[in-house]
């Protein structure tokens, strides 16, 4: 199984967000093992999802669409986990931190169809 250039770049993509995650679930400390896996696993969910939609993508018209996701889910998660972390700490980031995964679920329900209707409108 040989991978598209498009989609090679998505994986590269998710593991370099998924690395940032378990870093910041570091930076974060949570106080017992349980804990941290959890956050981990859970903060983890989301970029699990994207490589699971695109290892079964076959079709290489949609693979720019789902790359566009991959990308807004990826930077848009970071973006809100460094501002939570690092600009803006406050004792309620830890709730922000959890509800993280949940606003990128909304972001891949709303952007994977309308992504692939935007490319396969274009390129009809």
């Amino acid at each position: 199984m040989s991978l598209r250039p498009i989609a090679s770049l998505a994986y590269v993509l998710l593991i370099v967000a998924a690395i940032a995650s378990l870093y910041f679930v570091y930076l974060l400390k949570p106080t017992s093992a349980e804990a941290t896996a959890f956050f981990g696993i859970w903060l983890l969910l989301p970029y699990l999802i994207l490589a699971a939609i695109l290892a079964f993508n076959t079709r290489a018209a949609i693979d720019l669409a789902n790359l566009v996701v991959t990308l807004f889910v990826v930077v848009g998660g970071l973006l809100f986990l460094v501002v939570v972390i690092f600009l803006r700490p406050d004792p309620q980031g830890g709730i922000a931190v959890f509800f993280t995964p949940m606003y990128q679920g909304v972001a891949m329900a709303v952007l994977i169809p309308l992504s692939r209707w935007i490319f396969a409108k274009r390129s009809a």
